[in-house]
């Protein structure tokens, strides 16, 4: 076990942890706890920066994972085109996209399609509580699964974990991740447009879900992932339908569009 000291410029954990694009991260003690890949963490807020305490050897891990050399600065300017992206931007100043597991992510987001954040952390919770391996005594963080930690299990056992119609998704998704139907090395070479095409291949995984697993893990980070938060706020202040919503927010924010779209999302989702 060791602490890590971060810089908090541009950096903050609610932001980061709760705008909807990770489910392992909860809030303990004034901070946040979960684990990314082999590794658990505890996060708080200090008057030195943002404290780590966690099983990792390697800051590089976590500075990945957290995309912490970007310029987050930079980005903030050149997505507030207007009022209201301003808004958006300071409101959720401290959001960081985070770099997360191919398959995690993918498993993760469609387990949470027409679902509530909590409902979607708690089948999680318990898919790797059940199927991931222990990382501490006290049995506090579990690794994600991994497929071959999920090979054999059945639509019935995905269903007893509460993830609903979405079991026979993840079977799938299991058998084509495991026989190289869907490789994140192959996904990584690919123009966004060719991986979107391929990932969608996969049964179960529509518009959103692949956009925000390739947004989340694979830094595509040209896409704008549309769910209905992010299509009232383009209807509201931008002029757009919601079949255009999408379409819209790449062509305005471009090679930025999932940055923005991060902004928008926890600015207009937090509003109601």
């Amino acid at each position: 076990m060791r602490k890590i000291i971060f810089p908090d410029k541009d950096f903050n954990l609610r932001h980061t942890f709760d705008c909807g694009q990770c489910f392992r991260w909860e809030k303990a003690d004034g901070g946040y706890k979960g684990v990314a890949g082999e590794y658990w963490g505890t996060f708080i807020h200090t008057d030195k920066g943002i404290e780590l305490e966690t099983n990792c050897p390697d800051d590089n891990f976590w500075i990945r994972y957290l995309d912490l050399e970007r310029d987050y600065g930079e980005i903030k300017k050149r997505v507030s085109l207007n009022p209201l992206m301003e808004e958006a931007v300071k409101y959720g100043s401290g959001i960081r996209i985070l770099r997360q597991d191919f398959f995690e992510a993918l498993v993760s987001f469609i387990i949470s399609q027409r679902s509530s954040i909590p409902k979607i952390k708690a089948c999680v919770k318990k898919l790797c509580e059940k199927y991931g391996r222990r990382l501490d005594e006290k049995g506090e963080f579990y690794t994600f699964p991994t497929p071959e930690e999920l090979r054999d299990v059945t639509e019935e056992d995905f269903r007893a974990l509460g993830v609903g119609y979405r079991a026979p998704y993840l079977v799938k998704c299991v058998k084509a991740v495991m026989k190289g139907e869907i490789d994140e090395k192959s996904l990584l070479t690919m123009d966004t447009a060719s991986a979107r095409e391929k990932l969608m291949t996969l049964y179960g995984v529509g518009d959103k879900v692949c956009d925000c697993v390739m947004l989340f893990s694979l830094a595509k980070y040209d896409l704008f992932p549309s769910d209905v938060w992010i299509k009232r706020v383009m209807c509201e202040s931008f002029g757009s339908h919601d079949a255009t919503a999408k379409a819209d927010g790449e062509k305005l924010f471009g090679s930025l569009s999932g940055f923005a779209q991060q902004y928008l999302f926890y600015y207009r989702k937090n509003m109601d």
